[in-house]
């Protein structure tokens, strides 16, 4: 793996940065496209709200907000959408009965739907990967892990 140091000159390291950002954004504008293109189940934002209901376990909407950092309203909005399209459902009663802050839990058919989408975006990611070494495989995993460990918080 790379040094942390910075040999380069700072010019250059933002041009490298800025080169970075662009390739985050391709890959972001080609997996909504293909989401389109194969009339995947969900969209972009159905998907990254049943990915974070179904691996976090007794979330609610307000752990949702948090997470993604947006605005409480616009998450229920959001999980009101998933529940009418079946892919949400609130979790049995445990001891609070009231109807806000319940634990959220995806339903069979969202659970099919996360599936299919995920089976789609991880098929096209795997032939674009085809070609490379193990070792430059595993190396892209560390730095996309390393790079998606810290994040800032926003404020």
């Amino acid at each position: 793996m790379a040094s942390t140091k910075n040999p380069k000159p700072k010019a250059a390291r933002s041009e490298l940065l800025g080169q970075i950002f662009e390739e985050i954004s391709v890959i972001t504008r080609r997996s909504t496209a293909r989401a389109r293109r194969l009339a995947a189940p969900l969209t972009f934002v159905e998907h990254s709200l049943l990915q974070f209901i179904g691996s976090t376990p007794g979330c609610r909407a307000t752990d949702i907000a948090a997470s993604f950092h947006l605005n409480r309203s616009t998450v229920s909005r959001q999980v009101a959408g998933l529940f009418e399209l079946g892919l949400v459902e609130y979790a049995p009663h445990t001891e609070d009965v009231r109807q806000r802050g319940r634990e959220l839990r995806l339903t069979e058919h969202g659970k099919a739907q996360l599936n299919a989408a995920q089976e789609a975006q991880r098929t096209a990611m795997f032939d674009r990967l085809a070609d490379w070494s193990d070792a430059e495989v595993a190396e892209f995993a560390e730095l996309l892990a390393r790079y998606n460990k810290n994040e800032p918080e926003v404020r």
